[in-house]
């Protein structure tokens, strides 16, 4: 297992374990005739809590997504600025200022979405 897994992962994989744990108990004390009653509450809380990791998975997800394709775009523009003479320059900038455009403007309403957006998951 990799020791310098990321806690996005941490996270998910714990939560996931957590909420199938929590489900085989339930139907192991309801095959042995035993309560379940306190499961009616753990299932939930279980269930809440592993989704509320996934959402939070990928929100961080999308966000390193926006940001590797800034960077790769970044990375094409210089490229493009070398491998052509200078006199083509100006061409390539504006040629491109829409792309990195719209890429800071996605960036900007992911971010705005990461914080201001609130996590809602129902349990029921």
């Amino acid at each position: 297992m990799n020791k310098n897994k990321e806690f996005s992962k941490k996270l998910l994989t714990q939560t996931r374990y957590i909420f199938i744990a929590s489900l085989i108990a339930a139907c192991v004390f309801a095959w042995q005739g035993k309560d379940t009653s306190v499961f009616m509450y753990i299932i939930p809380s279980t269930g809440g809590a592993y989704g509320a990791a996934i959402v939070f998975y990928l929100n961080k997800a999308k966000m390193e997504n926006v940001f590797k394709g800034k960077i790769a775009f970044l990375e094409t523009k210089l490229n493009l600025m070398m491998k052509y003479p200078s006199e083509h320059h100006e061409e390539i900038e504006s040629e491109l200022s829409k792309i990195d455009a719209a890429l800071d403007s996605k960036i900007d309403s992911t971010m705005n979405e990461a914080v201001q957006e609130e996590i809602s998951i129902q349990n029921f």
